[in-house]
């Protein structure tokens, strides 16, 4: 399958190609559409990965925190996870 990069552009790879600048101060900002496709927020760490001839930017994943998880995943039977914790903690499982 052959496939063409265009700038901006999602091509059929999945591939998403973005202009960055470089400020003044040294600094480029991360695209609003990567910040939310990987759940970036200010003071995660990336790794910066020198290729010789490319640069690759990969993020680190933080550790996950319950309070992150609860409500991102859909279920297929609904359940209530405060009953199901009581339940458990009595024994009743």
């Amino acid at each position: 399958m052959g496939f063409g990069i265009f700038h901006d552009k999602v091509v059929k790879v999945g591939l998403i190609v973005k202009k960055l600048r470089i400020s003044r101060g040294c600094q480029i900002s991360v695209p609003s559409e990567t910040r939310e496709r990987y759940d970036l927020r200010p003071g995660d760490e990336l790794l910066w990965i020198d290729m010789g001839e490319e640069i690759l930017i990969k993020p680190l994943r933080r550790n996950a925190k319950l309070t992150d998880l609860v409500g991102k995943y859909d279920t297929e039977d609904a359940f209530d996870s405060v009953a199901e914790h009581d339940e458990a903690v009595s024994g009743g499982h």
